[in-house]
């Protein structure tokens, strides 16, 4: 980004967003430093502001450095504009940068970089923050990311850490992004949302430049003697784009009764003729760059005298189609330009070009990175090239924790096997892409990609070599619960590898082992386990070793092999030697399995730590996405559910765009059970899209199931709510191969409990078919209970509550009714199991329950005691239905019973007067929000099921003035 040159135009109409921009970001003295996200669409404006506010701080006495994202497509290289910042500070303070944070060294150009084996995310984010902080030191610093709409997923990341972050010193921070990019499923967009919510973090959005602003920069340009009709062709050809008036007058199309091009890219084009052949050259070369590039890499790949070179660029530069940026390098002054020239290309002229690239790139002391190479390689036809620089850099994605870079460079490769070296480990580069898509989050494209690759192997191919995409596809199909393609791959590799020890034949013991404690094989599972711990521990497989002793320390945990303090210490164990040798995938592994151990043992507080240390983790090591590391996130949302922390579930749930869609669907199942605790009942709208991967997530179609009962059952469509439990019991089986858990217990209780509700409404002769249905799901329960002998203290919850709502269900249609002291105890022990595990939503509304037998049997006292502390759980909760419920049960309340305050008094006159939430918002300056919730509080004090009946009781009671 340019800053020290004037400008040919003054600024038209951002004059007031510069001063927003400027306040925004703390650059007055005196205000504390923030960061401000700019948004704008192309050619909007947003490059100009950002040079005019450099000046500023300059001239404030600020240090700007600057970076750009570029648009690499697959051969995107992690952290970009990092290093293109680092690389515009002084070589001095760039050689004392690498001294001090050895962990730049990626991001520092050469000579300052220093070679490493590899950084760890969490480390490397911390130098860059550490870095830009020593940056400050003397003076406040502006730092200037621009097109993040082109960030690849790491350099995201990296965006957000030192968005949140709290630096010692002044740190300014801007970034800009194209908004008309953001499509619903851009990555950035969610990013964006989450981003804006850290503290100190603002959004600006530059909004089309008003037509008199238009009009005056195009008479600034020299375009004052236009005629009328001229004038007004580009002001409306522009509609309020800087860049796309310029444009138009550039190329000379402002006479109306010229006919204007019918694409942006015939108009940008047309500049084109207006060069000479050198400046042409020069233009085509530096689209095929990718980017911005170097005065010395774009002279040497156009090989110009440098005499006509420098004409040219200049040539370029005066007629607007190149720019100079920052001291020695060349973009196109608009992104739809580069590629408007790139596209016009030959494909000859391409290859050419990029050949001519790759030369440069690769002579004696250019130091060009393997994902440029591997970029202009593949353009030039030099497969083989091409080939070996992007397994370079994919290995090079990985060692800073880029693996979604990482996958697109080994798929670029996989492509291009038919020009691989003779000798190339074929089966190696496809388990290190499908391992680098599913620490990404994308765990079944990897196993379709390995599963491919299997059905293509030669007949001839050695036995290991099937063996080793077995293993693979064991060990995923694993992660995915697809437990048949599981056992079957790791049956046949077991078989292929022979009894020869071996590391491969521990591997496949291993998983082996695995497969067969899920099966509830336990005693076969520790025989092999044992064997393949033995084996790997003999031949030095530290990671096989972690692998098999995770299995192990599951399968005696639920076996009763060993207790909790017993098997906590043995995770621990685990957890730390896998931690002291660099093994993070088996340090995720052992805190996801302590943390299920202690969840299944009802100890959640313990859980939910283990589950956020193996989310905190991941994230720390670029697997925020990968198996284990983002169960941690999921099940620690769960965990703050059941514990009627509802809103931090929420914020766990919501992540940006950059989640894979099954994540992000997993996610928005975990969120959908706090939308139907609150009666939401508009999230039913998810119910296609979530139960369309419920066959990829069975824990997703188990939470979100759920949920879609109590919204369906809550609207009163029984039907739904019933075929919702059938549809995912049927799933369930098939996954499961037959086996029952607990969860159906779960399902079973919420759909017999809406039963329960229904059944005073309906006809006796429907009461048959109810009481039917709740038998079967009594006899599958009792199977349940039979399977699972060490049935956790949320299942024995879910096992009363189902029995407490089936005796609801018979005493509601008096067919077969419980005794009124067998009712209210089923319904005391429901109420103690929900108690017993913390889960205060369940124990409120089975209180409420307990409430309604204890009223109907004339112990008022002791049911208004109970609904009174339900009632406190539902506000604090926001549950709707749960207080509609619990005002039905109470009954309407006299005057002197009803506790309205001053404002549920005010938003009660409003409501009767048949206001709207937002009409009463507006009335009485709150959000409509406030006002939905005061309407909720008013409805459950007066017992009321509607706001006409909250209305009519409100003046029967005198509670309204007249």
């Amino acid at each position: 980004m340019g800053t020290e040159r004037t400008f040919a135009t003054p600024l038209f109409g951002r004059r007031a967003e510069l001063d927003q921009l400027s306040a925004a970001v703390g650059l007055a003295e005196g205000e504390a430093p923030a960061a401000v996200l700019m948004g704008g669409d192309a050619g909007i404006g947003k490059t100009r502001l950002l040079r005019e506010l450099a000046i500023r701080a300059r001239d404030a006495g600020h240090r700007v450095v600057a970076g750009h994202c570029l648009d690499l497509g697959d051969s995107a290289m992690p952290y970009q504009p990092f290093a293109e910042a680092f690389a515009t500070v002084e070589e001095a303070e760039r050689n004392e940068l690498a001294a001090r944070y050895p962990a730049l060294g990626p991001l520092l150009p050469w000579p300052s970089a220093t070679e490493t084996a590899g950084v760890d995310r969490s480390e490397l984010f911390a130098s860059v923050v550490a870095g830009l902080d020593l940056l400050a030191a003397e003076r406040p610093l502006l730092l200037v990311i621009e097109d993040a709409h082109w960030a690849d997923a790491s350099t995201r990341h990296l965006i957000r850490y030192v968005l949140a972050y709290l630096f010692t010193r002044d740190v300014h921070i801007v970034v800009s992004y194209r908004a008309d990019d953001l499509h619903r499923r851009h990555p950035l967009r969610q990013a964006i949302a989450e981003w804006v919510r850290l503290p100190g973090v603002r959004r600006i959005e530059l909004s089309p430049l008003p037509d008199a602003d238009v009009i005056d920069l195009v008479r600034a340009r020299g375009a004052g003697d236009l005629a009328t009709d001229g004038l007004r062709a580009v002001v409306d050809r522009a509609a309020g784009n800087a860049f796309f008036a310029e444009e138009l007058l550039d190329a000379g199309l402002a006479d109306a009764r010229s006919a204007l091009p019918e694409t942006l890219a015939d108009l940008l084009l047309v500049r084109l003729d207006r060069l000479d052949d050198d400046a042409r050259a020069v233009v085509r070369a530096a689209a095929c760059s990718g980017g911005r590039v170097a005065d010395r890499l774009l002279a040497a790949v156009v090989d110009l005298p440098r005499g006509r070179f420098d004409d040219a660029i200049r040539s370029a530069i005066d007629h607007k189609v190149l720019a100079q940026v920052g001291g020695d390098s060349y973009g196109f002054r608009h992104a739809l330009l580069a590629e408007a020239v790139h596209d016009d290309l030959l494909p000859g002229e391409r290859r050419r070009i990029n050949h001519a690239y790759l030369d440069a790139l690769t002579a004696d002391g250019a130091h060009g990175s393997a994902a440029e190479i591997a970029m202009h390689a593949a353009a030039a036809g030099q497969d083989t090239r091409a080939f070996v620089a992007s397994v370079e850099a994919g290995e090079s994605a990985v060692r800073v924790t880029g693996y979604d870079e990482a996958a697109h460079h080994y798929e670029q490769a996989l492509d291009l096997l038919d020009a691989a070296p003779e000798g190339t480990d074929v089966v190696g580069l496809v388990v290190a892409a499908a391992d680098a898509w599913m620490t990404s989050g994308h765990l079944l494209r990897a196993l379709a990609l390995v599963n491919d690759h299997l059905a293509q192997l030669r007949p001839d191919a050695p036995m290991q070599d099937r063996a080793r995409l077995l293993i693979s596809i064991g060990s995923m199909a694993f992660l995915a619960e697809r437990d048949a393609e599981a056992a079957a791959a790791s049956e046949e590799a077991l078989w292929i590898v022979g009894d020869e020890r071996s590391v491969l034949r521990a591997r496949a013991e291993a998983l082996r082992s695995l497969v067969l404690g899920d099966a509830m094989r336990d005693a076969e599972a520790l025989e092999i386990g044992e064997h393949a711990l033995a084996m790997a521990e003999e031949l030095g497989a530290s990671e096989v070793v972690a692998e098999v002793t995770v299995t192990l320390a599951r399968v005696l945990a639920r076996t009763g092999g060993a207790d909790l303090d017993k098997s906590r210490q043995r995770y621990d164990e685990l957890i730390a030697s896998s931690r002291a040798a660099g093994d993070v995938m088996g340090e995720l592994r052992g805190l996801h399995n302590l943390a299920f151990v202690l969840f299944n043992a009802g100890e959640l507080d313990d859980a939910e730590s283990a589950f956020r240390a193996a989310m905190t983790r991941a994230e720390g090591t670029g697997r925020t996405w990968a198996p284990y590391g983002f169960d941690g996130r999921a099940f620690a949302a769960i965990i703050c559910y059941i514990r009627g922390r509802w809103d931090e579930a929420l914020a766990l749930q919501t992540v940006g765009s950059t989640a894979p869609m099954l994540a992000e669907a997993i996610l928005s199942g975990g969120a959908l059970m706090v939308a139907a605790g609150r009666g939401e009942v508009e999230a039913l709208a998810e119910e296609p899209r979530l139960r369309a991967v419920w066959e990829r997530d069975i824990a997703l179609a188990v939470h979100s199931s759920a949920a879609l009962i109590d919204l369906h059952g809550d609207s009163g469509d029984l039907a739904a709510a019933r075929a919702v439990r059938r549809d995912v019991a049927e799933l369930l089986d098939v996954a499961w191969n037959g086996r029952l858990f607990a969860a159906h217990l779960r399902l079973s209780g919420l759909v017999v409990g809406h039963l329960a509700n229904a059944a005073p409404r309906l006809a006796r002769s429907e009461h048959v078919d109810l009481l039917e249905d709740a038998a079967r799901l009594e006899a599958e329960a009792a199977a349940v209970v039979e399977a699972n002998p060490t049935l956790g203290p949320e299942g024995h919850a879910w096992r009363v509550r189902l029995a407490a709502e089936i005796a609801r269900l018979r005493w509601a249609t008096g067919i077969d009714a419980p005794t009124e002291a067998e009712l209210e105890q089923v319904w005391r022990d429901a109420v103690a199991g929900f108690a017993a595990i913390g889960q205060p939503f369940e124990e409120a509304r089975s209180a409420a329950r307990l409430a309604a037998v204890l009223k109907a049997t004339g112990r008022t006292d002791e049911a208004r005691t109970l609904l009174a502390a339900a009632r406190e759980t539902a506000r604090d909760l926001g549950a709707k239905p749960l207080l509609a419920e619990i005002a039905a049960v109470a009954g309407p309340a006299a005057r002197h019973e009803v506790d309205l305050t001053p404002r549920e008094l005010e938003v009660l006159q409003q409501v009767s007067q048949g206001r709207s939430n937002g009409e009463i918002g507006a009335r009485l300056f709150i959000s409509t929000k406030t006002v939905s919730v005061h309407v909720s509080n008013i409805l459950a004090k007066l017992g009321a099921a509607g706001r006409t009946e909250a209305a009519a009781m409100a003046r029967r009671k005198g509670l309204l003035d007249d």
